[in-house]
């Protein structure tokens, strides 16, 4: 298996097939995925890694890649840099998936600056964005904690119904954050409020 990155507690690398069975506990248990349509069966997870892994290692030469404490050697979630659609068309996004055991360590905001910096650096990507629902307040605050900016769209997921998504973006030289505590916590909180102002304003909607 090939290492990618390294940071001071983690070491992401690529997935490999032995690894999906930690993977699905994650992407099996409801509450992780409770900002999915549901949980999804293994099979469905081979599938997911199978498109957003395996195959974009080849395709890509990126995808989402497995995440391992340095400490530990543990296998605690994947994340990486897949093709999403986006409002300019496909575009590189950041994700990430955490076993719930592992949240709250800031191992996510670790990961996804590591990937952000690769991206933009050694990868040579002009622009680097992340999806996130309105919703899901605990991605809401890494994205905003790694990236520049942020602005909202409404798309229309597979199931055909109209949604609001957060589109955080990163751009090779331009206003790099400072990464000091104070402007992190500052820019979570600003889009936090903003999720919730979208929230109270389609709610009051419909």
């Amino acid at each position: 298996m090939r290492e990618v990155l390294k940071t001071d507690r983690l070491i992401l690398r690529e997935i490999i097939t032995a690894d999906l069975r930690v993977l699905y506990r994650i992407f099996g248990d409801a509450e992780s995925m409770r900002f999915y349509p549901r949980p999804k069966s293994f099979e469905e997870t081979e599938a997911w890694f199978e498109k957003l892994a395996f195959r974009s290692y080849a395709e890509n030469g990126f995808g989402l890649w497995a995440v391992v404490e340095k400490a530990t050697g543990e296998l605690i979630g994947d994340c990486g840099i897949t093709l999403q659609p986006t409002p300019k068309g496909p575009e590189p996004e950041i994700g990430y998936h955490f076993r719930r055991e592992w949240l709250g360590r800031g191992y996510a905001v670790e990961a996804a600056a590591a990937c952000r910096e690769f991206a933009l650096g050694s990868f040579g990507f002009e622009r680097i964005v992340s999806i996130v629902s309105p919703e899901n307040v605990p991605s809401l605050r890494v994205a905003a904690r790694i990236h520049q900016r942020w602005e909202t769209y409404r798309t229309v997921t597979a199931a055909g119904k109209e949604v609001d998504r957060f589109l955080f973006i990163s751009e090779r030289g331009v206003g790099e954050p400072t990464g000091s505590v104070s402007n992190a916590e500052t820019r979570a909180a600003m889009v936090e409020a903003d999720a919730l102002l979208l929230t109270r304003r389609r709610e009051t909607k419909s």
